[in-house]
C-alpha cells in the first residue's frame, strides 16, 4: 500500500495554515498547524476540509498567540456547524505560562468562570468541544524538558521531536501576555478585524540586489516575546523529516539542532523546512541554516504588512542553503518574485515554485 507524506500551505494572508497528510494514500491522518486569518477559514479552510473529508485530526497545533496564526482557529472552533474532532490540541495559555496544567471541567459554571479566569476566547472553546488539550504533556504547558527523551512524542508511528518553546521563552512572555492576547484581537470583547493592506499603498522598489552583500549582513535576534514562545517541532514519517518552525527564535532552534547531533560540518539532514515567521531576516540566522540539509524550504505569507519575506533572510537562504534546493512560495508576489530570477538560479545552484495558476495561497508539497 503507497504511503504519502504530504504538506500543504493554504492561503493564510501574511500568516500560516498548514496542513500535513501522512500515511495510506486511500485513508491519511491529517494534523493542522495554525488556521491564519479569519479570512483563511471561511475562503479556504473549510472548504479544504470538506473537500477531502476530513472529520478527524490526529493533532490541532496553534503555535502561539499571534493573530495570523490564530485568527482562523477561533473562527474554526466557533463554527457550530463544523463536523470535526481533534485528538489532541497544542496550545499553550496563561496558565501554561504559569507552570499549570489545565484541569477537566465539569459544569457550565466552571465553563464560564473558566473563561473569564484564562482572559482569552480561544480557550473556553476547546474545552467546550471536550478535545484533550496538550495531552501528551500531561494537560501542562507544551515545552522542551531536561530530558531529551522526554521531547520525542509518538503518535502511532508518527515520530514529532519538540524543538521550541523552552520555559526561558514562555516565562518571557507572561509580562506581555494581555497585550499579545489584544493584538492578537483575543481579549474579552475584542473585535476580530481582518487586515487588508490599503490598494493605494506605495510597494517598495527594489533596485539592484547584492546577494553577497545581503546575505553577509550581521544577524540580529527576534525579540518578539510571542514568537519566541512558538510550538516549533520535527515530524518523521517512513522515513522522511519535516521540520515545522512557526515563528520560533533561530537561537532556540540553533540548539535544540544541536543537541540533536547537528553541526555546519555535518548537517542534520530534514526534506522540508517550514521557515520561521514567514522568511523574517530576525529568525533565519546563518547558523541555523547551515545545521540543516534541505532540499525543500516553504516560505508561508503574501507580504501584507511586514512585506515578509526579508531580502536578507532569502539571500542566506540562497547563499548558505543546500545546493540545488528548491525554495517553495504560497504566493507570488512583488515581495518574492524577483527570486525566479534565473541567473541568481544558475549561480547559486536553487529554484523556485510558486502556486499554480488559479491556486494563489495553495501550494502542496509531496516528500
Amino acid at each position: 500500500m503507497t504511503d504519502t507524506l504530504t504538506v500543504t500551505m493554504l492561503p493564510a494572508k501574511e500568516g500560516d495554515c498548514l496542513i500535513v497528510a501522512y500515511g495510506p494514500a486511500s485513508n491519511p491522518k491529517y494534523l493542522l498547524i495554525d488556521a491564519g486569518r479569519a479570512w483563511t477559514y471561511k475562503n479556504a479552510l473549510k472548504r479544504h476540509l470538506s473537500d477531502h473529508a476530513i472529520k478527524e485530526l490526529e493533532l490541532l497545533v496553534v503555535t502561539h498567540v499571534d493573530r495570523d496564526h490564530i485568527d482562523g482557529m477561533l473562527s474554526l472552533m466557533q463554527d457550530a456547524a463544523l463536523d470535526l474532532r481533534a485528538r489532541d490540541v497544542w496550545f499553550n495559555t496563561w496558565d501554561h505560562l504559569n507552570g499549570n496544567a489545565i484541569e477537566a471541567l465539569s459544569t457550565d459554571n466552571d465553563l464560564e468562570s473558566f473563561g473569564a479566569k484564562m482572559g482569552e476566547e480561544l480557550s473556553p472553546l476547546i474545552v467546550e468541544k471536550g478535545w484533550t488539550w496538550n495531552g501528551k504533556f500531561s494537560a501542562a504547558a507544551v515545552e522542551l524538558a531536561d530530558q531529551p527523551a522526554d521531547n520525542v512524542i509518538q503518535l502511532g508511528n508518527l515520530k514529532l521531536t519538540l524543538l521550541s518553546p523552552s520555559r526561558e521563552k514562555l516565562d518571557a512572555l507572561k509580562p506581555v501576555w494581555a497585550k499579545e492576547c489584544k493584538k492578537a484581537g483575543i481579549t474579552p470583547g475584542a473585535m476580530l478585524e481582518e487586515y487588508v493592506i490599503d490598494e493605494d499603498d506605495d510597494i517598495e522598489s527594489f533596485g539592484a540586489i547584492d546577494i553577497e552583500a545581503l546575505a553577509a549582513e550581521t544577524f540580529i535576534d527576534d525579540h518578539s516575546e510571542a514568537n519566541g514562545s512558538s510550538i516549533a517541532f520535527m515530524l518523521e514519517y517512513g522515513g522522511k523529516r519535516l521540520l515545522l518552525a512557526g515563528d520560533a527564535h533561530a537561537d532556540l532552534l540553533e540548539r535544540r539542532l544541536k543537541a540533536l547531533g547537528a553541526s555546519a560540518t555535518d548537517p542534520l539532514r530534514v526534506d522540508a523546512f517550514k521557515i520561521p515567521h514567514h522568511g523574517s531576516k530576525y529568525n533565519l540566522s546563518k547558523d541555523l541554516i547551515e545545521l540543516l540539509e534541505c532540499k525543500h524550504f516553504l516560505v508561508s505569507t503574501n507580504g501584507n504588512y511586514f512585506k515578509h519575506p526579508d531580502d536578507v533572510a532569502m539571500a542566506r537562504l540562497i547563499k548558505f542553503g543546500t545546493a540545488d534546493s528548491t525554495i517553495h512560495f504560497n504566493y507570488k508576489t512583488d515581495y518574492n518574485r524577483h527570486w525566479e530570477n534565473r541567473g541568481w538560479q544558475r549561480r547559486y545552484k536553487y529554484r523556485v515554485e510558486y502556486p499554480d495558476d488559479g491556486r494563489e495561497g495553495f501550494k502542496e508539497l509531496r516528500l
